[in-house]
């Protein structure tokens, strides 16, 4: 039965964070008002369901500081079988025993001492700990109706603060790391990282020219556009929508449950459409509802005398679980043809992709139940539904965008690193693709950045082949493997050297890449004479070999502020705040 606690005057449910356990109490005691004897099926229900949320070894209030130290104390029980098991076979099996009874995925390396080294580190332990707490916080939260769309859609209030600390706390580490190439270019790694797809605004940039070269390719071959939405059944559901009430179908499901079961859906559907000679290609948009359940949006181009055949399919599959509740064949499967007087259907799937990144041009986030999402008050600042969609997805591990059909990605991002003067030789359809990658642009007189020739992903899709090759694309990614230092020791490793063309593997155009290293990471370390009435030679007369020595710099007094203020540890002041000045040393 749950343990009742109270702490200033308010009763809550022992292992549950305050807000959370005030509640549960509330509703227990709600359940059990006026009973005398057996206690009634909703208050056993309800026990029940709380006893399973609080009966971890990590409890739902824990600390990231206790997180760090069960990390250490796990850690150290692996070392300690490493003292005593010489045989790195027996090893590795004893530490992925370890790791399974402590609800742990073990390492996928192939190389046991790979896999003994992150058993044995402390930091290898926190990373995974933080991932299975965070995942069965927000769990908790959604069984307990702390994600809704009045309590905080997709995820919980507190999720989406950690979230935010987090990447805030990652960008200031960035920032303080400098990074300098071969040829002594130096940037600020969040700098670096702002030119990759870590950036939000290329990354959705990048979307919508792949899309909007799929919609150029659709048009020329005829096809017609699609728009899907894909939902589960009620079981994954936690809350209703109207009422705001708990789903009383409900059975527990997470939202990667509800993802694993949409993923299956459209697995058995694109089988049926092999069979039955149906190819879409497209893209599909994973989104949550308001109570975090996943759903699919996807735009899918096909064949028109196939969008038939292609809605039948998918309406079979998807109704294959309880199809026969209600409302499952008017909402589990809705379709709608792309009107092109109405718009293109880039424009169709603009809105869904700004939803996922900025809210840009959106307006207000409206779910497929009709709930409205807005920026919503919390703590101490208002955090818009964009940031919760973010957070959803990083801390349940969903893929929010892929692309089906069409030519893969990392060749058209490696062309784009190749210098003109490489593909001088190679055939029409790379350099087809070289110019299609390359986006040029100037400086008007008011400082102003002007595009003359936008890069073109239709263009790059016709000298690939088209859509729908499968493993028979034109140009592929050339690797070399490569020996990379890393936390754990030497690891292989394929890395991209540039492109080739299928129908001459020999023949690799080089891509420009640079070897970058941090600077002042290194420190020079070496040996120091002891300084005593006994040894007090000068440096004439000690041996080589102490003369040449560095000596060590000198070791200032140890301070943990900035250690604590890391990544290991959240500090928050009494406002929710990150304060790194709480844990400054003081005499």
């Amino acid at each position: 039965m749950p343990v009742i606690q109270q702490e200033n005057g308010r009763r809550s449910v022992k292992g549950l964070p305050q807000s959370w356990g005030v509640r549960a109490y509330r509703e227990l005691s709600a359940a059990q008002a006026g009973v005398i004897g057996p206690m009634p099926e909703r208050y056993k229900t309800l026990a029940a369901m709380l006893d399973g949320l609080t009966d971890s070894e990590i409890p739902l209030d824990a600390t990231d500081a206790q997180i760090c130290m069960l990390a250490e104390r796990w850690a150290n029980d692996c070392a300690s079988n490493a003292a005593t098991i010489h045989d790195a076979t027996t090893l590795r099996q004893r530490m992925e025993f370890i790791c399974g009874v402590r609800g742990i995925e073990p390492p996928g390396e192939e190389d046991d001492q790979q896999v003994i080294r992150r058993c044995t580190d402390p930091a290898w332990w926190r990373r995974n700990l933080r991932k299975v707490f965070n995942r069965k916080f927000e769990h908790a939260a959604i069984r307990l109706g702390r994600v809704s769309g009045s309590a905080g859609a997709y995820v919980s209030n507190e999720t989406v603060q950690k979230r935010i600390s987090q990447n805030r706390r990652n960008r200031k580490a960035l920032a303080a790391v400098t990074m300098e190439n071969e040829n002594g270019q130096r940037y600020q790694l969040d700098d670096l990282a702002d030119k990759g797809m870590g950036n939000k605004k290329l990354r959705k940039g990048e979307l919508m020219l792949r899309f909007a070269g799929c919609d150029a390719i659709a048009k020329e071959r005829a096809d017609v556009g699609l728009f899907v939405t894909l939902t589960c059944p009620s079981k994954f559901h936690a809350i209703l929508s109207k009422s705001d009430t708990i789903n009383p179908n409900y059975q527990g499901a997470t939202p990667r449950d509800a993802q694993d079961h949409l993923t299956d859906v459209w697995a058995r559907t694109r089988a049926q459409n092999d069979r039955d000679g149906i190819q879409p290609y497209g893209l599909r948009v994973v989104e949550p509802h308001h109570d975090g359940c996943a759903h699919w949006h996807m735009v899918m181009f096909m064949a028109p005398e196939h969008v038939e055949q292609f809605t039948k399919n998918l309406k079979r599959h998807a109704l294959a679980v309880d199809g026969d509740e209600p409302g499952a064949h008017a909402h589990r499967v809705a379709t709608e043809a792309i009107d092109p007087a109405k718009g293109s259907a880039t424009g169709y799937l603009a809105k869904y992709l700004s939803k996922n990144f900025d809210d840009e041009h959106v307006g207000e986030h409206v779910d497929e139940d009709g709930t409205i999402s807005k920026p919503k008050r919390v703590g101490r600042e208002v955090v818009t539904p964009a940031q919760r969609v973010e957070a959803w997805a990083a801390v349940w591990g969903i893929r929010q965008f892929q692309f089906v059909g069409t030519p893969p990605v990392t060749p058209w991002r490696e062309t784009r690193r190749i210098e003109a003067d490489k593909i001088a030789d190679a055939p029409d359809h790379v350099k087809a693709a070289w110019l299609a990658c390359q986006r040029e642009t100037t400086t008007d007189e008011h400082g102003e950045v002007v595009v003359t020739k936008p890069a073109d992903y239709a263009v790059y899709i016709r000298a690939q082949g088209g859509v729908l090759q499968g493993r028979d694309y034109r140009i592929h990614v050339a690797e070399r493997l490569k020996a990379v230092e890393g936390r754990y020791g030497l690891v292989d490793r394929h890395v991209p050297t540039g492109i080739y063309c299928a129908s001459a593997p020999h023949v690799q155009y080089a891509s420009t890449r640079y070897e970058w290293r941090r600077v002042g990471l290194a420190v020079g370390v070496g040996l120091r004479g002891p300084w005593s009435p006994v040894n007090n030679c000068t440096a004439d007369d000690a041996p080589f070999w102490e003369a040449a020595a560095a000596y060590s710099a000198e070791v200032p007094p140890f301070d943990d502020s900035e250690w604590f203020g890391s990544f290991d540890f959240d500090c928050f002041d009494k406002f929710g705040d990150y304060n790194p000045d709480l844990f400054t040393q003081r005499e």
